[in-house]
Formats: structure tokens, C-alpha cells, sequence
């Protein structure tokens, strides 16, 4: 398989290269304050293993990238504002630069940013018998009312048990923008609240939805099942998931933010969440 150009080394001297840098600099949320990371200080066998997941961290951020791209049509499609979609649009933009931070960090790690297998992109679903407006609104809370507020909730714990500087640092550049891909979600029903208190079968609809996005998250993302094993202190130092705090931090950002939450917009989140299911959604 033909592997993509490194992605932690841009090709700076280009014109776009250049117009790359720009763009970058510009949308950064927070600068780096280090900038080279002591391995000796560390296990290689650590080392290596968080290697390994700044690997996989580019290559979902680069992905990533692709389900902004759609739902920016799909918010089109629904007539979401400009300046909603336009907020969407930097999202992508951000997660381009994630993949590029990520590779940073595989580097100065000491391994190679290049994303060897071929990059499978998932169409956004469609939600059939939906409007675009509810398709969007669907879409829009699984990808950051859901998804972008757990990930968000997995940085704030990594960065509590860190002690790496260096790694820290890249954490918390990351962080600084996935908070806004949360936040988004609320955001966005919020635009839209009016237009959901005008129409209570599309708030119903929602909550049916919920049942199976949320057995669908919870599969996905609660850690549940990932195995016992203890990390040392140089793994935790590192950033590395600890598997055993994963559920806990899952279920309590569910049920203490994510449900309340949508509870505010008159969306029945509170029982879709007791009676999450994978069965087939309507």
C-alpha cells in the first residue's frame, strides 16, 4: 500500500505550503510552550506504546476532517445559518491540524507520522424519512453533542494525570479546539430552539433516535470490556487511557452533561438513555 506523505512535516517552502502555515497559525487557539520531548526520562516500552497511540490519535483526527466536510452540506441543506456552517467548516480545519500535531508528536516520539492503511470514509448517514433539518440536527448532536463531548471529557482526565511537558502541551492544543467541537451541538440546538419548540413530532423523532445513538456510543466509546490491565507510572505520565477510569468517565459525562443537556431543548435524553437500545431506530 502507497503511504500518504508525513503529515507532521508539511511542505512549508510551497505556496501552499505557505497559505497552509497561514491558515494554521492564525486559527490556533493556544501556542506551544515546549517543544522537545525527553525519551530518556521514560520506559522505551512506554514510549513506544504512546507512540502507538498518537499514531492512531492522527489518523482518526485526519479522517475526522471528511465528517465535518459533510455535514457542512448537510447543514446547507437543512438552510442552517452561515454562521454555523462556517463554524463547521473551521472545525475540519481543525481536525487537518490535529492530524498535523499528532504527527509532531509521533516524531519527536521517534516515529515515522505516516498513515500507512488506506483512508475509509464513511458517508454521513442520511437518516431516511427525515427532513434536512432534523437529518442535520441528528447528525449535529451524535457527531459533538455526543462523540465530542466524550472525547473532550478523555482529554480533561488524560491531562490530570500527565506529567510529561512536552506531551502536555501538544494535549492541550488539541483540547483547546475540541472543547468548541462539543460545544457545537448545544450551540446549534440553541439556533434552532425555536424552530424545535414549533414542532414537537421532530423533538419526539429526536428521542426515538436517541435510544439507538446512544447504545451506538455507548458501544463505541465507554471503554467497557477494553480489559484490567494497570499502567505503569511512565504510561501515566505519558497520556496514556487508563482502562479502568474509561466507563467512569464515560457514564458520568453522559448522565451529568450530555443529557441534561439536550433535556434543556424539551429532547426526552433522560429516557432514550435509560432505554438505549441497538435495535433499528425509526
Amino acid at each position: 500500500m502507497t503511504a500518504l506523505r508525513a503529515i507532521g512535516m508539511p511542505a512549508r517552502k510551497t505556496a501552499l505550503g505557505q497559505e497552509y502555515a497561514h491558515i494554521s497559525s492564525t486559527m490556533m487557539r493556544c501556542a506551544r510552550a515546549v517543544h522537545a520531548f525527553d525519551a530518556k526520562a521514560y520506559d522505551p516500552r512506554a514510549v513506544e506504546t504512546a507512540c502507538a497511540m498518537w499514531r492512531v490519535r492522527m489518523a482518526s483526527e485526519y479522517r475526522s476532517t471528511c465528517v465535518f466536510g459533510a455535514l457542512v452540506a448537510q447543514l446547507m441543506e437543512a438552510r442552517a445559518s452561515l454562521e454555523s456552517t462556517a463554524v463547521v467548516l473551521r472545525m475540519g480545519q481543525d481536525e487537518l491540524r490535529h492530524a498535523e500535531v499528532c504527527g509532531e508528536a509521533i516524531v519527536a516520539l521517534g516515529g515515522e507520522a505516516r498513515i500507512e492503511d488506506p483512508i475509509a470514509i464513511r458517508p454521513l448517514a442520511r437518516h431516511k424519512g427525515c427532513g434536512p433539518e432534523e437529518r442535520a440536527l441528528r447528525n449535529v448532536i451524535y457527531g459533538c453533542a455526543l462523540s465530542e463531548i466524550v472525547n473532550t471529557a478523555r482529554f480533561v482526565d488524560a491531562m490530570d494525570t500527565m506529567s510529561d511537558p512536552y506531551l502536555k502541551d501538544v494535549t492541550r492544543q488539541l483540547l483547546s479546539d475540541e472543547v468548541l467541537h462539543g460545544q457545537f451541538g448545544f450551540h446549534y440546538l440553541e439556533e434552532w430552539r425555536a424552530w424545535l419548540e414549533a414542532t414537537p413530532e421532530v423533538r419526539a423523532s429526536l428521542a426515538r433516535y436517541l435510544k439507538h445513538a446512544f447504545a451506538v456510543l455507548e458501544t463505541q466509546l465507554s471503554g467497557v470490556g477494553g480489559g484490567h490491565k494497570t499502567i505503569t507510572a511512565d504510561e501515566r505520565a505519558l497520556g496514556l487511557p487508563d482502562p479502568a477510569r474509561l466507563p467512569e468517565t464515560f457514564y458520568a459525562t453522559l448522565e451529568g452533561a450530555i443529557v441534561p443537556g439536550l433535556e434543556r431543548f424539551g429532547i426526552e435524553a433522560g429516557t432514550a438513555w435509560r432505554e438505549r437500545s441497538l435495535a433499528d431506530v425509526e
